[in-house]
């Protein structure tokens, strides 16, 4: 496996989006389901005992109580959302995915759960994994996601290749740029479309310890310099976004205007992967 070619953004033709639209936004929410009795994303990591239970539960929120305040403000707000969903949702969750699909969120892949890293699988593990994923959303929506998010990035050697084989047509599993690119492979190219860790709640809510309102100067300032940046080459923005961190009540107004912000600003595109991939494609 290579690393992306290295193409400078000034020197690439002019990105023509919908209606003249200087920036293209796409919010994706992961939607995830974590093992009990395994670590993960954690508000306090000192807090490791075995077996953890706060920052689990923690965590378990965001699927019991905030992915509701979501979906209820995206659904006022009529700002589509892109959800990277892991395939085990579909088996413990069944109200979340309906209430998703309800809402046309895109579903877009996130492995099978989000205590089972990639890396370190031998080909026909991974394999394995993979079409478990893509069999459970698809018996769960009624067709195959286009995309994929691998959970924490944790791919392999084989892993964009696999995904390819598999069906998948677009990856967010670069984050190394402002527009989408194609990433070759030997049979063939996925759509590279960059997702962020840097206007990531994750990153800014709990690595940088913002506040609320910082949160959402954070995704209103990302916002405003790739909006000034499109007027000579448009740009895309990617929000990353976890129901257990900006679904809490004391995040959620300040959520609500930043994506305020960004909708009432003229020439931008609120959109999904899959639209996004259909743009490129064409």
């Amino acid at each position: 496996m290579l690393p992306p070619s290295y193409q400078p953004i000034i020197k690439r033709p002019f990105l023509q989006l919908p209606n003249n639209a200087r920036i293209a936004v796409w919010v994706v929410m992961n939607v995830e389901h974590f093992t009990f009795g395994k670590l993960g994303t954690a508000i306090q990591p000192h807090l490791n005992s075995h077996p953890e239970i706060a920052n689990y539960a923690w965590r378990d929120y965001g699927n019991r109580v905030g992915i509701w305040r979501l979906l209820e403000l995206f659904a006022a707000l009529e700002i589509p959302v892109t959800a990277a969903v892991n395939g085990e949702i579909c088996q413990f969750y069944p109200e979340i995915m309906a209430a998703m699909l309800q809402q046309n969120w895109e579903i877009m892949a996130h492995g099978i759960n989000n205590s089972t890293g990639h890396s370190g699988m031998d080909r026909e593990t991974e394999t394995a994994i993979i079409n478990q994923t893509l069999d459970l959303l698809k018996q769960a929506t009624g067709k195959t996601p286009k995309g994929w998010l691998t959970p924490g990035f944790s791919i392999t050697e084989h892993t964009l290749e696999l995904l390819y084989t598999a069906g998948i047509t677009y990856t967010a599993d670069w984050v190394n740029d402002d527009q989408p690119y194609w990433y070759p492979l030997p049979n063939g190219r996925l759509l590279a479309i960059p997702y962020t860790i840097e206007a990531n709640d994750i990153s800014l809510c709990l690595s940088n310890r913002f506040s609320g309102g910082e949160f959402a100067q954070a995704i209103i300032d990302q916002f405003d310099q790739l909006w000034l940046d499109g007027k000579t080459q448009p740009r895309f923005m990617a929000i990353g976004l976890h129901p257990f961190i900006v679904g809490q009540p004391l995040r959620l107004k300040y959520l609500k205007q930043c994506l305020l912000h960004i909708k009432n600003q003229p020439q931008t595109w609120l959109t999904t992967g899959e639209n996004i991939y259909q743009l490129i494609n064409q």
